[in-house]
């Protein structure tokens, strides 16, 4: 275990921020802060170890230390990248590099979210909120009205077609879904209807008496 009078006052700033975020996040963000002037024992702070089986005092990784001797190291943050435990779990991972004052990368903070759980309840959300189509199946009306409404605007949607175009084969199918429907014994449904295809309410009744004869 690395002494802390040999680890940089900068890293040492560090240390606590390090406890502070593995108690913000949950148990499945392991935080790392390496010292990188030992790569064979780089981690001098960890929460939550568990998500790799790491401690103070394991190795640096090799991604690490190619970021460190990288000759294009200008960039500091390398954030949400994929990586993946010995046992196959994914892991979202990011690694902050750190600097001394004459720029030179003395060590790094990093972040790594086990996604196992994560993906879990997203898999769960998608099959709990899973409709077959975006249309609605059902209307929720507050009112009588409403609900007459409701149902010859469904009859409208069995012919698609507007009002004014409708053939009298059309308005026989509307009367004939909504008679099927019993809306006919509701009070005023034969006046609303009417007035939505625009024809007397003894147009209806005559559509309702033929679909009647038919059907017998």
């Amino acid at each position: 275990m690395r002494l802390l009078s040999e680890i940089s006052p900068i890293l040492k700033a560090v240390l606590p921020i390090v406890k502070g975020l593995g108690q913000t996040l949950t148990k499945h963000h392991e935080i790392v802060l390496h010292d990188i002037s030992k790569a064979e024992n780089s981690i001098i702070a960890i929460e939550n170890g568990h998500v790799t089986g790491r401690e103070v005092g394991s190795p640096a990784t090799d991604y690490l230390m190619e970021l460190v001797n990288s000759k294009n190291n200008t960039e500091d943050m390398h954030v949400n990248y994929v990586t993946k435990t010995k046992d196959g779990r994914t892991l979202k991972s990011s690694t902050m590099l750190i600097r001394d004052e004459n720029g030179k990368i003395i060590g790094a903070l990093c972040i790594n979210f086990d996604m196992t759980y994560a993906d879990i309840a997203k898999k769960f959300l998608e099959e709990i909120t899973l409709i077959e189509k975006e249309e609605s199946k059902e209307k929720f009306p507050e009112s009588t009205t409403e609900f007459l409404q409701t149902m010859i605007q469904n009859a409208l949607s069995l012919v698609d077609k507007p009002v004014s175009l409708l053939t009298k084969e059309d308005k026989l199918q509307i009367v004939e879904y909504l008679n099927n429907n019993k809306i006919f014994t509701i009070k005023g449904s034969v006046d609303l209807l009417a007035k939505e295809l625009n024809v007397s309410r003894y147009t209806i009744y005559n559509y309702l008496d033929e679909i009647s004869i038919n059907q017998n």
